[in-house]
């Protein structure tokens, strides 16, 4: 009687909840017990209790990351909407200045002399005064760490002449490797309403520093830098915060917001990232780090199969070219001294030309030297070394010049050797030079065969009376435009000629011509001249790029 008792439906409810009730607080005692334990991990790497924390909802906010090994997009938000790239500009100077020490134009110890306008930058700074000099090591590691704003302008006096054409470099490289909303007219970042940059422009920025420059890359994960009686730390304070983040930049004003370019290496996975428009620099960070650890177990751990340049149709190649054709604003050549487009060369030796100072040098006319009467004209065409070799540049230019010399030489003196229409016949002048060094001897130099044979009688032009000594070539003052920079003249009149057959009547009334990029004959510009106004020459521009032809508005 008892035993049925026991097996009553009412009994066997009681103790089924009884016993459903154990298991239950079991179960939540495990699981408290589980989160007690996680949360301070998360913790060592960034708080997640909101994963933007409100930055997405700023105006000014964009951001972008790539898996750099197979170029594919994790994330992107207002990645094309234009942004104020701020101190992030300064990843692209360091670009230009890697590009100099890559083709041994400047090294480590190589001491960039300051200006007053560089002295005068405002914070941040190193506090450099005029006179003084800095090696380009040093400036480096100021511009990564402390983003020293006079150092920047260092850099770009000291290879560019003058940081407005350093900038018009810096605009040409971005071009060049696929930055196709980017311009640059300063190089520290410092505010300028018209210097634009992208969350997607500043990744490609950020993947090519360390595609093009691995060894100077390791620069950007410099913690600390000493410089005088200081050690300077790193402003970007993630390399500190999460594991595997190695650079690359930080960047603020108020119009900008706070910026950050980042890069992660973990497992064999390697993200580049941008984040734009924080609120605080705490704020940005966090969510940099938000995006790189929901990021990075999507990312490739096998080779690299993918490249920047390649992505956007460049080539390595073709970046490490200043006088690459790939680009319509082609930059200045950073020679001591602007030279002047015909260079009379003298019959007999003529003396060492007295030395050029960088001051000397910036202001230097870039008019055309008349010459007297009685020796040839060699245009600058006909100086520039041939078959250049990449690891003898100042063998081969010598040797150009020695061709110029040997021309003049076996050439009567009243004939005039030039691409351009003959020209009268002019005096003996000494070299005009270029450098701050006597022109190459004949003796240091070798001449082919062909080269010499070439220079025969049948290519002398008749003898001529004397006509008036030639006129300087006109300047082309105002605003025009700039469609492209080609390897020779001829291909630059051609593409003026299709660019005028393409528009028409808004090129029908002003004059198109080309012109020498830094004297070496080897690459042109093709521009248009006479326009009225900017808006004139925007209006020919915006006609021009609905053509697919690209195009600068610009005030010479």
């Amino acid at each position: 009687m008892q035993y049925s008792r026991l097996f009553e439906p009412a009994r066997l409810r009681k103790a089924f909840l009884v016993g459903l009730a154990i298991c239950l607080a079991t179960v939540s005692s495990a699981e408290a017990g589980k989160r007690k334990f996680r949360r301070p991990h998360t913790a060592t790497h960034v708080s997640r209790s909101n994963d933007d924390g409100g930055i997405a909802s700023s105006g000014r906010y964009a951001a972008y990351v790539v898996d750099d090994k197979t170029g594919r997009v994790l994330f992107a938000k207002n990645e094309d909407e234009l942004r104020h790239p701020a101190s992030l500009t300064k990843m692209m100077t360091l670009y230009i200045l890697f590009e100099e020490l890559d083709k041994r134009r400047v090294t480590m110890a190589t001491r960039f002399q300051v200006s007053a306008h560089a002295s005068a930058q405002a914070p941040s700074k190193l506090g450099l005064r005029p006179g003084q000099s800095i090696a380009v090591e040093d400036a480096i590691r100021a511009l990564v760490t402390k983003s020293a704003n006079d150092v920047a302008v260092v850099i770009a006096e000291n290879i560019g002449g003058s940081e407005a054409g350093f900038a018009r470099r810096m605009t040409a490289t971005a071009r060049r490797i696929g930055m196709s909303r980017s311009t640059f007219y300063n190089a520290s970042g410092l505010p300028n309403s018209e210097q634009y940059t992208t969350a997607r422009d500043m990744v490609t920025l950020g993947r090519a520093l360390q595609e093009r420059f691995p060894t100077y890359y390791k620069f950007f994960s410099t913690r600390s830098f000493a410089w005088g009686n200081q050690v300077i730390g790193n402003h970007n304070h993630l390399m500190a915060r999460l594991e595997g983040v190695d650079g690359i930049k930080t960047g603020y004003t108020e119009a900008s917001g706070f910026n950050l370019v980042s890069s992660i290496w973990r497992d064999n996975r390697h993200l580049v990232a941008s984040v734009m428009g924080g609120s605080s620099a705490r704020q940005r960070d966090d969510h940099m780090a938000s995006l790189l650890l929901r990021s990075i177990g999507s990312a490739s751990s096998g080779g690299k199969v993918s490249s920047v340049f390649r992505e956007n149709k460049r080539s390595a190649e073709a970046d490490d070219d200043e006088t690459s054709t790939a680009t319509a604003f082609a930059e200045e050549a950073p020679a001591p001294m602007p030279a002047p487009a015909p260079i009379a060369v003298a019959v007999t030796p003529p003396p060492a030309p007295n030395p050029v100072t960088e001051a000397h040098a910036a202001e230097a006319p870039t008019a055309p030297i008349v010459p007297r009467a009685g020796a040839p004209r060699i245009a600058r065409s006909d100086v520039v070394p041939l078959d250049r070799s990449a690891g003898d540049e100042h063998a081969s230019t010598n040797r150009g010049a020695a061709v110029a010399m040997a021309r003049a030489i076996m050439l009567p003196q009243t004939v005039a050797v030039t691409t351009e229409a003959p020209r009268p016949a002019a005096a003996p002048s000494r070299v005009a030079s270029v450098a701050d060094e006597p022109p190459p001897s004949l003796a240091d130099a070798k001449i082919s065969l062909a080269e010499v044979g070439a220079l025969t009688t049948a290519s002398i032009p008749a003898r001529r009376a004397a006509e008036p000594a030639p006129q300087p070539t006109a300047v082309h003052a105002g605003w025009l435009i700039q469609i492209g920079a080609y390897d020779g003249q001829k291909a630059a009149r051609d593409a003026l000629s299709a660019a005028r057959d393409k528009v028409g009547g808004s090129l029908a009334r002003v004059e198109g011509f080309t012109e020498n990029v830094g004297g070496s004959g080897r690459l042109w510009r093709a521009r248009f001249a006479g326009f009225k106004d900017q808006s004139a020459a925007d209006d020919a521009c915006k006609a021009l790029k609905r053509k697919k032809v690209a195009c600068l508005a610009l005030r010479q």
